[in-house]
């Protein structure tokens, strides 16, 4: 008996010792989860703090966020501003330097004249306003004198001169010949060909006139035109003519218009096209179109070389009507375009011809139109006396408001003009840059067509 509760204790302590075991490992067990547990959320608390987020509950890290984050923002506008010189990037703008991309060729020419050569490139002139004859035929003697005074931009031909083909071939060929070897550089020659008026078709030249104007636009085919036009500048170029001063950019919006069948419609856009269209089909030629005359002759009943015109239209309704063949013609290239004499003075606010003002050159035809091209004034004479303008003042008052070349018909006219510019540009009234910046306009059209 004594012996069997020996054993039993024994075996009771043997249980009791392996179940403290076995509780020892339990608790060592929590202990130990419970160290992972706690590790684990105090490396994410504190990762999540290096990354500006609290982690698990510690939601007393969030009002860091209102407290150190508006800071910076008062001082980011600053850090944008103050290293943003505008200044240094605008004061190295190399745009006014534009002389060095002019053409050497030119800079040479320009270089090379004397301020009278430099004014007498902004004439074109008539054969006989050159050599002061009633009539013109023959480039000789007088013409070669004429061409030693007066270096000219231009001369403008007119049937006038015109006997038959071979006599004013040579005569243009022979005028030519001279110029260049006076000067080095060629002077510009200019007929009025468009098919209804011409200076060489159906002159004793064995050169047929093309369709007229009308016929054109009443085709509905822009290619007619092209083609049209495309066969006059062949032909002016086998005479040596440069450049064509057509009428045809205009909208016959009065019936008895002194132009009579030399507009191609009386409908705005028909006459658009029809231009834009005889632009481009000269322009595939060495003969250069000059569009007359701005802002539009169609609805003068009066021939401008015979009386005064005025059109009492407001600019809105020029620019919905008149204006259209010119836009159209622009967009098509066309490097040359003449300004008429009429008067514009409800479009204007001016009772001054269209040729003498700077609203209609260099706000309407440049700026509105987008025109870069040389600008041609009408002639003088057209200027009606009754204006109390003569050719001097003309001259003088179309180059201040824009112009680039002033036409004129008489030799006194001529004179009287030149010397008018010549004293501007002594007094300072026009500087010599003003000269310059338009002689640059029309020998830069000459070198594109070369």
């Amino acid at each position: 008996m004594g012996k069997n509760k020996q054993e039993d204790r024994r075996e009771y302590r043997r249980k009791r010792r392996i179940r403290n075991q076995i509780l020892a490992y339990l608790v060592l067990l929590v202990l130990l989860a419970l160290l992972i547990f706690g590790g684990f959320e105090l490396i994410r608390m504190i990762t999540g703090k290096w990354k500006g987020q609290p982690g698990g509950e510690t939601v007393a890290a969030a009002p860091e966020t209102p407290t150190e984050e508006p800071e910076p923002t008062p001082e980011e506008p600053a850090t944008i501003s103050t290293p943003d010189p505008v200044e240094e990037f605008t004061e190295p703008v190399t745009e006014a330097p534009e002389e060095p991309t002019m053409d050497p060729a030119i800079q040479a020419l320009l270089d090379g004249m004397t301020i009278e050569q430099k004014v007498d490139g902004l004439f074109l002139v008539s054969p006989e306003a050159l050599t002061n004859v009633e009539r013109a035929t023959k480039a000789g003697d007088g013409t070669r004198a004429a061409l030693e005074q007066y270096a000219v931009g231009g001369i403008l031909y007119s049937s006038n001169n015109v006997n038959h083909a071979e006599q004013f071939k040579e005569m243009i060929s022979t005028t030519k010949d001279m110029y260049r070897e006076l000067y080095s550089r060629n002077v510009l020659t200019m007929v009025r060909e468009e098919g209804a008026v011409n200076t060489i078709a159906g002159n004793a030249t064995k050169v047929e006139a093309v369709s007229s104007a009308p016929e054109l636009g009443e085709s509905g085919n822009r290619e007619n035109a092209t083609e049209a036009f495309q066969a006059i500048g062949e032909y002016l170029t086998e005479y040596g003519i440069d450049a064509d001063l057509v009428s045809i950019a205009a909208v016959k919006t009065e019936e008895n218009s002194y132009l009579k069948d030399r507009c191609f419609s009386d409908d705005a856009d028909i006459a658009a096209s029809m231009t834009g269209a005889a632009v481009e089909g000269m322009l595939q030629t060495n003969a250069l179109p000059c569009l007359a005359a701005f802002p539009g002759e169609g609805g003068l009943k009066t021939d401008p070389d015979k009386g005064a015109g005025s059109s009492d239209k407001s600019l809105e309704d020029l620019q919905a009507c008149e204006f259209l063949p010119f836009r159209s013609g622009i967009e098509a290239g066309v490097p040359m375009v003449m300004v008429s004499a009429m008067q514009t003075p409800t479009a204007s606010g001016e009772e001054i011809p269209c040729m003498l003002s700077d609203h209609m050159m260099t706000e309407q035809l440049r700026s509105e139109l987008g025109f870069e091209g040389v600008i041609i004034t009408a002639p003088v004479e057209q200027i009606p006396s009754s204006a109390g303008i003569d050719a001097g003042d003309a001259a003088k008052l179309a180059i201040l408001a824009g112009a680039d070349m002033i036409t004129v018909y008489k030799h006194d006219h001529f004179d009287e003009a030149r010397q008018a510019i010549l004293d501007a540009v002594n007094d300072g009234t026009i500087s010599e840059e003003r000269i310059n910046e338009s002689l640059i306009r029309i020998y830069t059209m000459e070198l594109d067509r070369m």
